[in-house]
């Protein structure tokens, strides 16, 4: 039984543009996975570095859906991302899915980013992005490479739009995105581009993932001094 594959969703459009320090400084948010029959199923972690130009992500993803106490699926990944200013130098990642194994590793050269995967190998062009939502930053079309599985993805992001949406009983304020590309992805930004929730669809079924870490303390200001039904999209009102 498989009732959903779980992987990190396809959404940069761009590159990490965090308010660190020039000193290295390390962040971590850990994120619950929510499947809408299954409830939490699992965590997912980043852990971010970044220095005065190199930016590090280590992504950690495990994942057990029960059925009656037993594992029906089981999903576990490990992914190292390193952007030297905004250009993607060198991503690895090994993912284990119900007992199949994926291996991918890329490499910057020249004008091309060199991906060797498990299915293949293939070139991007020297400004692919990995998928990941701490990347999004701009609407517009480009491409990614999968994390998970190491293909090349064509994306449109859309939106941008502020509004308010609740998150452990708190509102926050926020900006919302639509990513089209092999399957439709949502992500929710904070008012210093932390995704504090994003979405993927898996084959029709919404998996939600949403930071547990305290929320940033401005969002939830500016959230507080602004009238929420002024800040509601179209669709939520």
């Amino acid at each position: 039984m498989k009732p959903v594959g779980i992987i990190t969703a396809a959404i940069a459009l761009g590159f990490c543009a965090m308010s660190a320090p020039a000193s290295a400084s390390q962040q971590v948010y850990t994120y619950s996975v929510i499947h809408p029959v299954y409830g939490e199923i699992g965590t997912f972690t980043d852990i971010i570095d970044c220095t005065a130009d190199l930016t590090r992500i280590d992504t950690h993803l495990r994942v057990a859906v029960r059925v009656l106490g037993i594992v029906a699926y089981r999903e576990e990944s490990d992914t190292t991302e390193v952007l030297q200013g905004n250009r993607l130098v060198t991503l690895t990642s090994n993912t284990d899915k119900d007992g199949t194994h994926t291996e991918v590793r890329g490499q910057a050269q020249g004008e091309r980013f060199l991906v060797n995967a498990s299915y293949g190998s293939t070139a991007a062009p020297a400004d692919v992005a990995p998928s990941d939502p701490w990347l999004l930053k701009h609407t517009g079309i480009g491409m990614v490479v999968s994390t998970a599985t190491g293909k090349l993805v064509n994306i449109r992001v859309s939106g941008g739009q502020e509004t308010v949406i609740s998150l452990h009983g708190t509102d926050v304020k926020v900006r919302y995105f639509l990513i089209a590309g092999d399957k439709k992805q949502e992500v929710w930004l904070d008012s210093h581009d932390i995704p504090v929730m994003f979405r993927s669809m898996e084959h029709g079924t919404p998996i939600d993932f949403v930071l547990k870490t305290p929320l940033s303390e401005a969002a939830i200001a500016l959230a507080a001094a602004t009238p929420a039904a002024a800040l509601r999209t179209d669709d939520e009102k």
